[in-house]
């Protein structure tokens, strides 16, 4: 529900305020393009009638390609090379960061690939091609099966105990290479 109200607040602010396009705070001077994919990898497996569909297909992540430009013009020399740094520093810390585009939020975002393209008429300006993409962040927690001394088949269902180390010892009973 919480995540709900922060996607309905985050649009509603984007209406008001403007487009406020980002990525991990760093906002573009200019937004050339922006495409997002979002897929299902569905099992190639046939699936027993009746069986839940959604145990055989998954989400994979999210990815979002941006083209934005930056430009020294307007802002002090070398502003272009400190977003480049900039962007390069965001990929290099490996910290999921939230991505604003026009049409939607990300969160948890990677800046997965940064692709620079420079010319001569360009040279004072930054031009990339960032692809994004989604880290699947999942909480697990660890519960107790209960004592053995209430399940009906303890051995079978009951939970597991450390036994301390063990030594292999050499099998004499025929096996695999052995007459």
């Amino acid at each position: 529900m919480v995540d709900i109200v922060e996607a309905v607040v985050g649009t509603v602010s984007q209406i008001l305020i403007g487009s406020g396009r980002s990525i991990g705070g760093i906002k573009p001077d200019i937004v050339v393009e922006e495409t997002s994919r979002d897929s299902l990898f569905i099992t190639n497996h046939p699936v027993e009638k009746g069986a839940a569909i959604s145990d055989h297909a998954f989400k994979m992540p999210v990815e979002c390609e941006m083209r934005c430009g930056w430009s020294d013009s307007g802002h002090f020399q070398g502003y272009s090379r400190a977003i480049n740094a900039a962007l390069i520093a965001l990929q290099a810390q490996r910290q999921p960061f939230t991505v604003v585009t026009g049409k939607r939020t990300y969160r948890n975002m990677l800046l997965a690939g940064i692709e620079v393209s420079t010319s001569a008429g360009s040279e004072y300006a930054l031009l990339v091609r960032c692809l994004l993409r989604e880290v699947i962040i999942v909480g697990t927690s660890t519960v107790s099966s209960g004592s053995a001394g209430t399940q009906a088949d303890a051995a079978r269902t009951g939970g597991t105990t450390s036994g301390g180390q063990r030594q292999a010892i050499p099998s004499s009973a025929g096996g695999i290479g052995h007459a």
